[in-house]
């Protein structure tokens, strides 16, 4: 069978678009995910992040190696991608992050809107957080500048100003795509959200287990996909498997030789010890600070170990991290598997050290008095990764607006990979907005 469309690829920016493109009838649109089928409640749990060993033997996330450290960065694997698995942070970037594309403001800004309210996005609640989180928002508030999004956006429940879905210089509540109540919460994926209210469509089809190898090719034109010894003929092939994976079948197929350059956001952890811990489960990242030099602060709600299985305990229990602007490294090919090359980012805790200045005065000011084991508070020495790869291909140099490759007639990506510059944000909700975008302008 020869589709109109396949998409590789069913997480944030897959779903979208699969949705997108199959509402016109008489486009047939191909969705296939190497990984596992839709999550249950074990996976969707809001205050679980299930990326320990158990969920990479289910097969629901796919580790790379990274040098030069030797860590892993892990992905989500299966219907709904990274976002079945991570904190469900959902922060737009700022407006003056777009300056470079050539998408209008208001295009995107409606685009974020689409898949905002289909998502259930919504910033977290002020009875969502810790005492340190009300602390670090009274105290970063004046600090960074401005007024911040979260006196912008206050009120009842479901009356958020307008305003808030910006981010700005100063205090952000963090918005997310879950659902919570005072039961718990929820992870709301696009996939949930936005794809299976369209699988009764006719011309939509989706295929899970089904890992592309390869794709076909024909002269500088791609015709299709090779799942094992099957061959699914196209009209266009759109990569959506990430950052990483799409990299892994272009270099896998000779669409790129050698490495790619991607960017990343890195961040450092200021360790506290609260002096109660959170009685209940709190939201992994609840608020931020953007500060004028693009720097973001990560008021994290407790320690990774409280939220992944396996995941040890080691010192003080809490972070505050200080997350750079994009900072470069490489994807590197073997011939057989992908390595992400961080490289060691000496002159980082240098860059960032006015921000790790603040963090410290703030743990060891009034305003956290009581609520902090003063000897407590130490930098950690190393570097660490967000797990946020990007940019390897991107829009005005590799793509164009529409993730069309340069130089690949029937070929197409839409993921991180085409972002062209760093937000200063996570880039989840960019990139599904993105997925948005580039869907709704297909004819």
């Amino acid at each position: 069978m020869v589709h109109d469309v396949v998409i590789v690829g069913a997480g944030s920016a897959g779903c979208v678009l699969a949705e997108r493109l199959s509402r016109h009838p008489d486009r047939s649109v191909l969705l296939l995910e190497r990984g596992p089928g839709w999550p249950g409640t074990e996976v969707t749990d809001l205050y679980h992040l299930p990326v320990g060993a158990d969920a990479a033997r289910l097969g629901r996330t796919v580790g790379y190696p990274v040098r030069p450290d030797g860590s892993t960065v892990v992905r989500g694997n299966g219907i709904g991608g990274s976002a079945a698995v991570n904190g469900a942070y959902f922060l737009r970037w700022h407006r003056d992050d777009f300056r470079s594309w050539e998408h209008t403001l208001a295009d995107i800004d409606a685009a974020y809107r689409d898949v905002e309210s289909a998502m259930s996005v919504s910033a977290f609640r002020d009875d969502e957080l810790t005492d340190t989180t009300h602390a670090f928002e009274q105290w970063f508030g004046p600090v960074a500048g401005g007024r911040s999004s979260v006196d912008a956006g206050r009120g009842p429940a479901g009356r958020e100003g307008i305003d808030s879905r910006w981010p700005r210089v100063g205090v952000n509540r963090v918005r997310s795509n879950s659902i919570r109540d005072a039961c718990g919460g929820r992870r709301v994926t696009s996939a949930e959200a936005i794809l299976r209210p369209a699988l009764d469509r006719s011309n939509l089809t989706v295929r899970i287990g089904a890992e592309v190898t390869a794709l076909e090719r024909s002269g500088d034109r791609v015709t299709g996909v090779r799942c094992g010894a099957e061959v699914i003929g196209c009209g266009e092939v759109v990569l959506c498997a990430g950052t990483l994976g799409t990299a892994s079948l272009l270099f896998g197929s000779g669409f790129a030789a050698g490495s790619l350059r991607i960017d990343e956001h890195r961040e450092i952890l200021v360790h506290y010890q609260p002096t109660t811990p959170a009685e209940c489960p709190v939201p992994l990242l609840p608020s931020v600070a953007h500060t004028e030099s693009g720097v973001e602060i990560r008021c994290y709600g407790g320690d990774f170990a409280d939220y992944i299985d396996g995941v040890p305990r080691v010192g003080p229990a809490m972070g505050v991290a200080a997350m750079s602007p994009a900072t470069s490294g490489e994807l590197r090919w073997d011939g057989i598997g992908l390595t992400v090359d961080l490289g060691a980012a000496p002159d980082l805790p240098a860059r960032l050290g006015p921000e790790l200045d603040q963090v410290r005065d703030m743990l060891h000011s009034a305003a956290f008095r009581g609520l902090v084991v003063p000897s407590s508070v130490r930098v950690d020495p190393v570097v660490r990764t967000s797990q946020h790869a990007f940019g390897s291909l991107p829009m005005g140099e590799r793509t164009d607006r529409f993730g069309v490759v340069e130089g690949a007639r029937g070929l197409r990506v839409v993921d991180g990979s085409i972002l062209p510059v760093g937000g200063r944000s996570g880039p989840h909700a960019t990139i599904t907005m993105l997925a948005g975008l580039i869907g709704a302008s297909a004819r």
